[in-house]
């Protein structure tokens, strides 16, 4: 039951963060039309590639360690802390250097978010830790503080004539806040961090674990830049409406997999594992397949019919994905994670490759065939290398 109640928690944050950042959008594209939007999208794709590097794939690995030797948490914590503080000091005039091709008020906009490498990637480590400790609420009041302080001030500080740099500087605001609470909520739980641990033992270990976090990324995102590039933006709609269906149906066992994965680092069982993934994504997957074209008209009008059979196919990916997700766990948990890395690039690569087949042709329904084949796949791959290393040991 704590797992279950855990997992809820984090499907909330993860169902409250959009709708309080939506709310900011809104609000950016009604007083600044398309150029200011266009800047603060901008803005906020450099602010996801260069978070994705920040925490250097630490979060992961802290909440393995921390899971385990909940005694060294701490000093785990601390390395991590200074380990981050040192990419981000890199990162931050990397982003500008990037940037330094716009316009001045685009560079401008670039520059204050990119104040939020730091405390975005002491977030990140604060939540691990926390997660480590299967404390969720506090995870959960962190992300709340944020998006409140974005959504709240930043929207604000628009209607008081701020402009979008306003709108940028309250969120990197509500990440120093966020931070600041989940660190302090960990000193409350008695983590110190008065010694680090060893920041070059940390390092040595963290290439791995963010290259995959990066192929991982990249994987589930290539076929809507392959699909702009070779067929147009008409079938990147298709496709991204269907996507968000399937976002959203893959949230909750994906908070499931992520509260379960402490308990597979601590070496728990596993038993019941599976009943919870085939409950959570079968028969939702059926629903929606055979719904497909009415769901998709009521949820974006009679615009977007074309998206139905799309997403008739599309939605099965929630199975294998959720299956993936868990044995991608598994594998992290008993130190497979170069495994894990091997299989990200074997299947970016092969996803790559198959939507250069599919796209040109098939468009939005020969991504969603590839996305649905290359989970299958994925799954097949990560069942075999966990039989393998059963045997072995």
């Amino acid at each position: 039951m704590k797992v279950l109640a855990n997992a809820t928690i984090l499907a909330a944050v993860r169902v409250a963060a959009p709708v309080l950042s939506l709310v900011v959008v809104l609000a950016v594209s009604r007083r600044l039309g398309a150029e200011g939007l266009g800047r603060y999208s901008l803005a906020y794709a450099f602010l996801g590639l260069f978070g994705l590097l920040a925490p250097v794939g630490l979060p992961a690995l802290l909440t393995r360690e921390g899971a385990r030797r909940p005694d060294e948490l701490g000093r785990l914590l601390a390395g991590s802390l200074v380990l981050c503080g040192g990419v981000s000091a890199v990162l931050t005039p990397a982003m500008l250097v990037l940037a330094s091709g716009y316009d001045p008020a685009t560079r401008q906009a670039l520059s204050i978010l990119s104040l939020a490498l730091a405390p975005m990637a002491f977030g990140a480590c604060g939540d691990a830790a926390l997660l480590a400790l299967e404390r969720t609420v506090p995870i959960a009041v962190v992300c709340l503080v944020e998006q409140l302080v974005k959504a709240g001030l930043g929207v604000g500080l628009l209607g008081a004539g701020g402009g979008l740099n306003g709108v940028l500087a309250a969120a990197v605001l509500g990440k120093a806040l966020a931070s600041l609470v989940a660190l302090g909520w960990l000193r409350r739980l008695g983590v110190g961090m008065e010694r680090p641990g060893s920041v070059r033992a940390l390092a040595l270990e963290t290439p791995v674990f963010a290259c995959s976090a990066v192929c991982a990324t990249l994987y589930w995102r290539v076929d809507v830049l392959l699909l702009s590039w070779l067929r147009g933006v008409g079938e990147v709609g298709y496709y991204t409406a269907a996507y968000r269906v399937l976002d959203a149906a893959i949230l909750l066992p994906q908070s499931l997999c992520q509260a379960w994965y402490p308990g597979l680092a601590a070496g728990a069982a596993q038993d019941g594992y599976g009943r919870w993934l085939m409950a959570l994504t079968a028969p939702p997957a059926l629903a929606i397949a055979v719904g497909a074209s009415q769901l998709v008209v009521l949820l974006y009008g009679p615009g977007l019919e074309g998206a139905g059979p799309v997403l008739a196919v599309l939605i099965w990916t929630a199975i294998p994905y959720a299956w993936n997700r868990y044995r991608a766990y598994r594998l992290v948990a008993s130190d497979r994670q170069t495994t894990d890395l091997a299989i990200n690039l074997v299947l970016l690569a092969v996803n790559v490759a198959l939507n250069l087949a599919l796209i040109p042709r098939h468009g939005a329904m020969g991504a969603a065939v590839v996305t649905l084949a290359t989970a299958v796949a994925y799954g097949a791959v990560q069942r075999a290398c966990l039989r393998r290393g059963v045997a072995a040991a």
